[in-house]
């Protein structure tokens, strides 16, 4: 199982510019602003 996320989590994708899935989506999850 832990290859498995090991895949599919860290590892970087083709299909998000070669990032890894985190990576991508803090950089695509909008800025929040506190007021």
């Amino acid at each position: 199982e832990e290859w498995r996320q090991q895949y599919n989590q860290y590892r970087p994708h083709s299909s998000l510019g070669y990032l890894p899935p985190a990576v991508f989506a803090d950089q695509a999850r909008p800025s929040l602003q506190l007021a």
